[in-house]
């Protein structure tokens, strides 16, 4: 369940009374490093997977933008070029996150940077260099099926999930269900739009628990979140407040994410000015080697940033609002995850009908070595994480 905060279960009564539960600690980000680490079972600093964009302007689909993009644009021809390039140069990209759209970034940026995940999850071959559940199933012909974790289409998992006939059960059965993390973004945790929602997939999720229970007799049921959620209450225009100290953000090779700025630089005069800048905004902080280390997202290059920005609670980034198509971007959300994973509320959940090891927080990396002990495969000597079952 993506998005689905520890504190959460208390609207979901089935999934509550399953009794073995555990808070399961996020990562540094967002969903990229949080997937990957749950499906490899290594965190980001090995399988390097911790933003959407990075610095790559060799492999950028941009580049034949480099010309046009110098010359004045608006948001519509803005969105014409992005269309094309999408349609021409990165339609083989089926990763979930897929292409986003720059639309507050000038063009001429553009050619910088590459989305860094090129496949889908799920496709042999995600990651490089580590395998994931998917491909250790398909090296040992371990039939699984994945429900509902469709591209886009998130959206739909659940009534999918609600009319899916399981009457061929597999050794692995995975219901990907991520509407709760669109939910909280848009009306908040613990709003009513979202309790209810909640409390639809508990009852579906009973429904299905009842009739594996009723075909197998014993079964392993594990139902994990890869983050928390935590309430907006503040958007910071980081070009605004750039041009309130004389300086044109745009000057400046950048990305910014919803609670992360990150920069490269040519030469160490933009260093200095970005570093004075940003030490004053006192709305969070620069990412330190320590922090990186302590948080395992220290990458063996600059691809995600030679400067990281760290924006705190209760905070977020703005763009201001604009219509593309009639379509709104730029509105700040209710709620977001990306904040340390130091707080509570930026915690996932692990619930099962097993009894877990320990008492003390999972890890994402958990998951992946679980799925293989639960199903008596062999766990990778690479792999970070640990089983989490004491009765299997």
């Amino acid at each position: 369940m993506d998005g689905l905060k520890a504190d959460s279960l208390k609207y979901m009564p089935f999934i509550s009374s399953l009794g073995h539960r555990r808070r399961l600690r996020t990562q540094l980000g967002y969903s990229n490093p949080s997937h990957a680490s749950m499906y490899s079972g290594v965190y980001p600093n090995k399988h390097r997977n911790w933003f959407v964009w990075r610095y790559a302007p060799d492999t950028s689909p941009f580049k034949w933008l480099q010309g046009i993009g110098r010359l004045p644009h608006n948001i519509y021809t803005k969105y014409a070029f992005y269309r094309t390039t999408t349609a021409l140069l990165t339609r083989h990209n089926t990763a979930f996150c897929d292409v986003p759209f720059l639309w507050w970034l000038p063009m001429s940026a553009w050619s910088n940077f590459d989305v860094n995940e090129k496949k889908f999850w799920s496709e042999p071959g995600f990651l490089t260099d580590y395998p994931t559940i998917f491909d250790v199933l398909r090296a040992h012909h371990v039939p699984y099926e994945v429900i509902g974790m469709v591209k886009g289409q998130t959206h739909r998992a659940l009534g999918w999930i609600e009319a899916h006939n399981f009457s061929d059960i597999k050794p692995w059965t995975y219901l990907f269900i991520g509407d709760i993390d669109g939910y909280s973004h848009r009306y908040g945790p613990d709003s009513v739009e979202t309790q209810e929602r909640l409390g639809k997939i508990d009852r579906v999720l009973e429904q299905k628990y009842r009739l594996f229970e009723k075909a197998l007799g014993d079964f392993c049921f594990m139902l994990y979140s890869d983050h928390g959620h935590m309430a907006v209450k503040e958007g910071i225009n980081l070009s605004e407040f750039f041009a309130g100290r004389g300086k044109d953000i745009n000057d400046y090779i950048h990305i910014i994410d919803i609670n992360y700025a990150r920069f490269w630089f040519r030469n160490e005069k933009e260093a200095e000015a970005v570093t004075e800048a940003l030490s004053s905004l006192g709305k969070g902080f620069i990412l330190t080697e320590e922090h990186l280390r302590k948080y395992r997202v220290d990458m063996p290059d600059n691809r995600y940033g030679d400067l990281i920005y760290y924006l705190d609670t209760p905070g977020a980034f703005t763009h201001g609002l604009v219509s593309v198509l009639g379509k709104p971007r730029g509105h700040l959300p209710a709620s977001i995850h990306g904040y340390l994973p130091d707080y509570p509320d930026m915690d996932g959940v692990f619930v099962s009908n097993r009894s877990l090891v320990g008492d003390s927080h999972l890890e994402l990396v958990d998951i992946m070595p679980s799925i293989l002990d639960a199903l008596d495969l062999p766990i990778p000597g690479h792999v970070e994480g640990k089983s989490v079952w004491s009765d299997l």
